[in-house]
C-alpha cells in the first residue's frame, strides 16, 4: 500500500503530462475518419492492447459516454475499441479537460513556469533540501539527461514536475500519443462542438499555487521514493489499461481522501462537482449525444466521481463497453521528434 503523498504525486503527475507536456507537444497527425473503426480480431494475440474504463450517461433525450483517459501512451498502443468509436462518431459535443492545442498554449505554458515556476534569484533547490537529497536529485537528473544547472532554480513543484514528465517520456510513452491528443486533433478534423471544463491556467495553478511545505514534500519524497517510481507508474498503467476501476481509485483516491482531505478537496472533488454540474446542464437543457474525455482519476471512486455526482443529479448511470475486449485498430501517429517541446530541450542541453 502506498503513502498518501504517493497519491498525490499520481494524481499531479497526471495533470502534469497533460497541462505541461501535452501543451508543449505538435499534434500528432489525425487518421482519416473511414479507418477509425478497422477491428482487431477478439482472438488476435496483441501485446500492446488497452480497454479503458468508460461509462454511459442517459437521460430520456440524450447520452453522454465518459472515457477516463491516460494522458501519455505508447504510440504503438492500440486503445480504440469499437464501442468507443462508435459513441465518438454518434457524438455532436466533445469535453477535454483543456484546449491544450489552441493558439498560444505553448507560448502561456512556458511563460507561467518561467515566470513562476523559479526561486528567487540566488535561492537553489540544493539549498533547500537535505545534503542527501540534494546529491540524489544531482543524480537522479543525470539519469534523465537533464541539465542539473537548469534544474537548481527551481521551485519544488516544477522540478516535480519535470522529474516525472521526463521519467515517463524515457519509458517510451509519448504526449502525442496520448488519449486526449488523438481524439482532440480528431475531433477539430471531424468538425465537432469542442468544449472544455478548465483553461491551461487553471490547471497550472494546481502547482504554482501549491504551499511551499506541500510543494517540498512532493519533490523530497519523489526524490527519496525514485526506484520505485518506474514501477509505480507501471501499476497505474496496467489499471488504465485493462479498466480497473477500483485499482485507480485505490492507488490515486482512497488514502488522499482520507489522509490529506483538504488536498483531496481541491484537486478531485472540487473539479468533478464543477465538472459533473456542467454535463448536468448541458443535458437537461438539450438533447443529444455527447463523449467526455478526462484523466481516469477523476471518473472512479464512491460519491465524489463524475459517474457518481451525475447518478446523483438523476441520470441513469453505468459502465459502458464492457463487452468491447478487442481493441479498434489504434489512429495514434507517431508524433515529431520535437514534440515534448523547447523546455525540455533546455533541461537536456549540457
Amino acid at each position: 500500500m502506498l503513502n498518501p503523498i504517493f497519491r498525490i504525486r499520481a494524481n499531479m503527475a497526471a495533470i502534469a503530462v497533460f497541462s505541461i507536456s501535452l501543451s508543449l507537444c505538435i499534434p500528432p497527425a489525425v487518421a482519416q475518419p473511414e479507418n477509425i473503426t478497422q477491428p482487431v480480431k477478439a482472438n488476435e494475440p496483441s501485446p500492446s492492447r488497452a480497454a479503458p474504463a468508460m461509462w454511459r450517461v442517459t437521460d430520456a433525450d440524450s447520452e453522454f459516454i465518459l472515457l477516463g483517459t491516460f494522458h501519455i501512451l505508447p504510440p504503438e498502443l492500440q486503445w480504440r475499441g469499437a464501442a468507443l468509436n462508435d459513441a465518438f462518431r454518434r457524438a455532436d459535443m466533445v469535453y477535454f479537460e483543456i484546449e491544450a492545442d489552441a493558439p498560444g498554449a505553448q507560448a502561456t505554458t512556458v511563460r507561467i513556469m518561467m515566470t513562476q515556476g523559479f526561486n528567487p534569484p540566488g535561492t537553489l533547490l540544493s539549498d533547500m533540501l537535505e545534503p542527501n537529497d540534494a546529491r540524489k536529485l544531482q543524480e537522479i537528473a543525470k539519469s534523465l539527461k537533464l541539465n542539473f544547472a537548469a534544474i537548481n532554480p527551481m521551485r519544488p513543484w516544477q522540478a516535480f514536475l519535470t522529474l516525472s514528465v521526463q521519467l515517463i517520456v524515457q519509458q517510451g510513452f509519448d504526449p502525442g500519443s496520448g488519449v486526449d491528443s488523438v481524439l482532440l486533433a480528431e475531433a477539430r478534423t471531424l468538425g465537432k462542438e469542442l468544449r472544455f471544463f478548465e483553461t491551461l491556467g487553471q490547471q497550472l495553478e494546481l502547482f504554482t499555487g501549491l504551499e511551499p511545505k506541500v510543494e517540498k514534500a512532493l519533490l523530497v519524497l519523489t526524490i527519496n521514493d525514485w526506484d520505485q517510481e518506474v514501477a509505480a507508474f507501471d501499476r497505474l498503467f496496467t489499471a488504465w489499461r485493462t479498466g480497473d476501476a477500483d485499482f485507480i481509485d485505490e492507488e490515486m483516491n482512497a488514502s488522499m481522501h482520507k489522509k490529506v482531505p483538504e488536498v483531496f478537496q481541491r484537486l478531485i472533488v472540487e473539479r468533478n462537482k464543477a465538472w459533473a454540474a456542467e454535463i448536468a446542464a448541458v443535458m437537461k437543457e438539450g438533447s443529444g449525444n455527447g463523449f467526455v474525455a478526462v484523466g481516469a482519476g477523476h471518473l472512479v471512486g464512491g460519491d465524489y466521481s463524475v459517474p457518481a455526482l451525475l447518478a446523483a443529479y438523476g441520470f441513469e448511470v453505468s459502465r459502458y463497453g464492457l463487452d468491447d475486449a478487442a481493441p479498434a485498430a489504434n489512429d495514434n501517429a507517431a508524433p515529431d521528434d520535437e514534440g515534448i517541446g523547447a523546455l525540455l530541450k533546455v533541461m537536456e542541453d549540457g
